[in-house]
């Protein structure tokens, strides 16, 4: 009996020690932190409308990449102003989230179009009122010869304009501060587990394992929806009052765009086919002088993600909708002049 206590307690000795070995490590590191660690790459915008924008001229890691920006404060390397302008509008898709800056899908084109120069204007967070507002207060004075506009199923939500809080971190709209909330693992054995709230706040070691639970449940959920998508096409979250009121603000941004100026839409698609919702958007979009490009037609509601995140598209789907987006071009002639691709 003697011996199975000391055996007992050695081995609580040790995965004691090896968890706090691990615990002690990741916050020597750096790692891990416990305290939120946001990007460095926002800063409060001087235009209302605009809310939060990139940092000129930075290079730095967020996302689990490198964000470059150029002086005018978008993604990307400075603009040629000895070549024609292609600006892109659009959210965390456009902007590459994840994604190297090589990899988004701008930087893609620009390999596809050497004779052009691509901006790439988008940033996460960003909806149609911020990009209307971004091709106001930043994009007209540059005059574009063509705009295109990235679309994804959730710009449609409407939760408004977020903004950036003292500690550089994008909050939505009505958030106010309030002491550390705590959001532990909620399923499977670990869901189960005593003092997890405690350990959400306090526990870089919990964090990782948090991170890792999370993401493979994220997987099984996102073939889970996309196949209950493909058996119920007819069943749409997006509304007609969701609709109505993005075609509000497409219409606020039409009335701002050259009549002249030749205008792309990029439907990028997500984990639900929206069969009820896209015809509707895309008979809107065209009466405000778009064409349209719906990259259903080539991912279907299963466009490859980034394994961690299961939402922004990896590097060869980003490679692959730059490819689709630069024949969509070549085939309805918007581009006036003689281009190449790699």
């Amino acid at each position: 009996m003697r011996n199975l206590s000391i055996n007992l307690l050695l081995l609580i000795t040790t995965v004691i020690l090896f968890f706090g070995g691990i615990e002690v490590a990741l916050r020597v590191t750096g790692l891990q932190t416990t305290k939120p660690n946001p990007p460095k790459i926002f800063q409060k915008s001087p235009h209302p409308d605009i809310s939060y924008e990139l940092i000129p001229n930075i290079k730095e890691k967020a996302y689990r990449s490198i964000i470059s920006t150029n002086s005018l404060g978008f993604r990307g390397p400075e603009i040629d102003p000895q070549k024609p302008l292609i600006a892109v509008l659009g959210d965390s898709i456009t902007f590459g989230y994840g994604l190297e800056d090589h990899e988004t899908i701008p930087a893609r084109l620009q390999n596809l179009l050497p004779e052009w120069s691509i901006l790439n204007t988008a940033a996460p967070g960003y909806d149609l009122t911020v990009q209307t507002a971004i091709y106001r207060e930043k994009l007209k004075s540059l005059e574009p010869h063509i705009l295109i506009l990235i679309f994804h199923p959730n710009d449609v939500e409407g939760i408004g304009v977020g903004f950036l809080d003292n500690d550089g971190i994008i909050r939505s709209q009505g958030w106010t501060p309030s002491a550390p909330q705590c959001d532990p693992i909620d399923h499977g054995l670990l869901g189960y587990l005593p003092g997890r709230c405690f350990l959400d706040i306090h526990s870089t070691f919990y964090k990782v394992v948090k991170k890792v639970v999370n993401s493979r449940f994220r997987q099984k959920q996102l073939i889970q929806m996309q196949e209950e998508s493909k058996q119920h096409p007819e069943e749409d979250d997006i509304t007609d009052v969701q609709i109505k009121s993005y075609a509000d603000d497409l219409a606020r941004l039409h009335q701002i765009l050259p009549q002249s100026l030749p205008r792309l839409f990029i439907i990028w698609p997500d984990r639900r086919l929206h069969a009820i919702a896209r015809p509707k958007i895309i008979q809107i979009v065209k009466k405000y002088g778009f064409e349209v490009l719906d990259l259903y037609d080539v991912f279907g509601n299963a466009a490859p993600t980034l394994s961690w995140d299961t939402v922004h598209p990896n590097a060869e789907t980003a490679k692959r909708g730059a490819e689709e987006i630069w024949r969509f071009i070549q085939e309805h002639k918007l581009l006036p002049l003689p281009t190449g691709g790699d």
